[in-house]
């Protein structure tokens, strides 16, 4: 199990508690905007604006690079939404979908690291209730590994992590399988790992996740509740 090591700054916290008031409005088992499979569509977002019915962090307290939908060819509709920016020691960004929030779902998306010298990869955050309480599916390229994290109260903790063939440049398929808690985890449709904890057991929002300098691209992002 990896050191706990605190990354949320303070400069987030306001915001936090913000957030978690908003969060008292939904509900607590399902998914808020509708209890059936959802696939996101980029192509609500114009082409270099932040994508549709996501939130970030305000700007002005903490730095978010740039969460952008931007045009690849190699995406599955031609759009993908991309963050870059962010300097290296520069806290985890979060985009976070505001119009879902469950406890109990499968969570799929299709990921692609296409730079950063001290992080490459990107990640799932679910069951996420404030930036600083949600459970962490990442994916590091330059590690070549796949991680399950427990972040609580601003703390991250390391749950599982298993060894994967990881190539930078290239689409991987990252889906976690969220239900009580036990969270399946697969790589490219072939499992990965089952990892058990139980800390946080309510509805919480879905958010994309990076860190460092690392520069992701995200598509094909499908939300799919379990009872």
């Amino acid at each position: 199990m990896a050191p706990r090591s605190e990354f949320v700054s303070r400069r987030v916290r306001s915001f936090a508690a913000l957030f978690a008031v908003a969060c008292m409005v939904c509900p607590q088992s399902g998914v808020s905007a509708s209890d059936t499979a959802t696939k996101i569509d980029i192509g609500k977002g114009e082409i270099g604006a932040p994508p549709a019915e996501f939130e970030l962090l305000p700007r002005g307290e903490v730095k978010q690079g740039s969460w952008t939908v931007v045009r690849d060819a190699t995406a599955k509709t031609g759009l993908a939404i991309q963050q870059a920016g962010v300097k290296s020691g520069e806290d985890p960004t979060l985009a976070i979908y505001e119009p879902a929030s469950l406890k109990n779902g499968e969570i799929s998306l299709r990921l692609h690291a296409t730079g950063g010298t001290s992080s490459q990869g990107g990640g799932i955050a679910v069951r996420l209730s404030s930036p600083q309480d949600y459970y962490l599916v990442q994916l590091d390229a330059l590690r070549d590994r796949v991680l399950l994290s427990l972040v609580h109260a601003g703390i991250s903790e390391e749950i599982v992590g298993v060894d994967a063939d990881i190539a930078s440049h290239a689409w991987h398929t990252l889906t976690v399988r969220a239900k009580g808690a036990e969270f399946v985890v697969s790589l490219d449709g072939s499992w990965a790992f089952t990892g058990f904890d139980k800390t946080l057991s309510k509805a919480g929002h879905i958010a994309l996740w990076t860190e460092g300098d690392s520069v992701t691209r995200v598509d094909q992002i499908e939300i799919a509740p379990l009872p």
